[in-house]
């Protein structure tokens, strides 16, 4: 192939990529608005021991649900040429696994209630199951859609059952007061984003199992990886159920969501679309070093600042949204959300390792992770309770990012300096950002009505925004204007004013 012909191959897969995280990340946010609305109106309607009790359970549902974790999706993506027994393998495993998994809760119901004393647990935990059963009954043929980089289904799929959930767990809130609400409005999700994907993808679901070596392979490993992965999330929620009552559980859990909201908005729906990008160029390494490098600073030019800006302004945004019963949240926030700083740094590594087949990589991290983690997280817990905890997940956080980035460098062959080097207008730019918010913060002061907090943040926000993106762009002048996102933010903003001057009547 010439190299006229492989630019403007790399340049349509570029093009699709985004276009495809774009949908996404507009997917991501609309689902987490309604999950933010939600969490505000649910934390105005019960207590913070409610959230503490559904959190125990929601860590058990989700630590068994990533050990039966069958990563079909991926695994599809990586089949170029699937055929209706690939679909049927796919439904017959995800159908298998969601009765392994309901199996496996209602043996650990009974000793978990034990183990927290609580005998709420046997059914909250036993409903929750319904979640990930349900969740792998949907069309395994929406793959189709996914692989040609169309997420439009999957944005109409998802967000309706969003608002499915919602209202099912507000009106319950309301009517009952009680934290069965929050099950209900979990279990609805999948239920219905299940149903309707079979509008968009069409399939009779037949039982086959012909093609399971095509799946083997890559599952194994990957369900491995996502199980530690899980175990290392959950961790703290559950050893903290042992040492703080559930009102300070609930405060952390809370925390622990919103602290994840930018994440799942920005990051995680990028993924999919860098995988395929990834599998499309892993054949050539200068091409595909460039997009890992590239899609590392993009993650952070984008990721950062909110986070950063998050933490900042933690203590304002929880006493808005949720009131003052979930004020010691707040410092539980600006933590969380600094947490989530060294991940930016590797998140591509995911999907890339899944392009180049090499997901044996990822387990060796999430064990790493688990090793260095459950020490110290017992120790964090026993010496200073939650503070501990939050020191404990920073302290693994950057140290799993270094080993995360050595791992980068063996794959691809780029230098970890490189790919620290690749976001450094990104790093000076929140640096900025926090040097002029933290003194207007002191000269604004406390804020003490709705108004006055409403006010406090706007200000924050607009103030640290415009340092920050102002700063990102001297610097991208400064160093040359080189190819990046600032670059494709300037082009993009280009030929949308000129659309908008061509529509524009005379």
């Amino acid at each position: 192939m010439s190299s006229e012909k492989t630019e403007a191959v790399a340049r349509k897969i570029g093009r699709q990529t985004a276009g495809g995280a774009v949908v996404l990340v507009a997917l991501r946010l609309a689902t987490r608005s309604i999950d933010l609305v939600s969490l505000v109106v649910l934390g105005r309607l019960l207590s913070p021991a409610d959230f503490g009790l559904v959190a125990i359970a929601m860590s058990v549902m989700m630590v068994f649900e990533a050990v039966m974790e069958l990563p079909v999706f991926f695994a599809l993506v990586a089949i170029k040429n699937r055929t209706r027994a690939h679909y049927d393998t796919a439904f017959t495993l995800l159908t298998i696994k969601g009765a392994l998994l309901s199996a496996m809760l209602l043996l650990v119901a009974w000793p978990v209630a034990y183990v927290y004393n609580d005998e709420r647990l046997i059914w909250l935990i036993l409903s929750l199951g319904l979640a990930p059963v349900s969740r792998g009954l949907g069309s395994p043929r929406m793959i189709d859609h996914s692989a040609n980089f169309n997420f439009w289904p999957n944005f109409v799929m998802e967000t309706s059952g969003k608002l499915i959930g919602f209202v099912l767990a507000v009106s319950l809130a309301w009517s009952t007061r009680s934290y069965w609400a929050l099950p209900a409005g979990t279990i609805a999700v999948p239920i219905t984003a299940s149903a309707i994907s079979y509008l968009f993808a069409p399939y009779r679901p037949r039982f086959a199992l012909s093609e399971w070596r095509a799946f083997g392979s890559f599952l194994g490993w990957t369900s491995v990886t996502q199980a530690v992965a899980a175990t290392n999330w959950q961790m703290d929620q559950l050893i903290l159920g042992h040492w703080v009552d559930r009102f300070e559980l609930g405060r952390f859990a809370m925390a622990s969501n919103l602290a994840s909201i930018p994440w799942q908005i920005f990051i995680v729906q990028v993924i999919s679309p860098l995988l395929v990008a990834f599998s499309q160029v892993r054949e050539n390494a200068a091409r595909l070093r460039g997009a890992y490098r590239k899609s590392v600073a993009t993650i952070v030019t984008v990721g950062l600042p909110i986070m950063v800006g998050m933490s900042l302004t933690a203590g304002p945004i929880v006493q808005l949204i949720l009131g003052d019963q979930w004020s010691e949240a707040g410092a539980m926030l600006r933590w969380l959300a600094l947490v989530a700083v060294p991940s930016l740094f590797v998140a591509p590594l995911s999907p890339l390792s899944m392009a180049l087949n090499q997901t044996r990589v990822l387990l060796w991290l999430a064990v790493a992770e688990l090793a260095l983690k459950l020490p110290l997280t017992l120790l964090g817990v026993y010496f200073d309770g939650i503070e501990g905890v939050l020191l404990v997940r920073l302290t693994v956080s950057a140290a799993v990012a270094i080993c995360s980035m050595v791992a980068a460098r063996d794959l691809i062959k780029l230098p970890v300096m490189d790919q620290l080097l690749s976001s450094w207008r990104a790093v000076l730019g929140a640096a900025a950002m926090a040097v002029a918010v933290v003194p207007l913060q002191l000269w604004l002061g406390a804020a003490g009505t709705t108004v006055a907090k409403v006010t406090y943040l706007a200000v924050t926000i607009a103030a640290g925004g415009g340092v920050y993106v102002g700063s990102v762009f001297l610097l991208w002048r400064l160093s040359g204007m080189p190819e990046g996102i600032e670059a494709d933010a300037i082009g993009a903003a280009g030929a949308l004013l000129r659309k908008l001057s061509r529509s524009a009547p005379a």
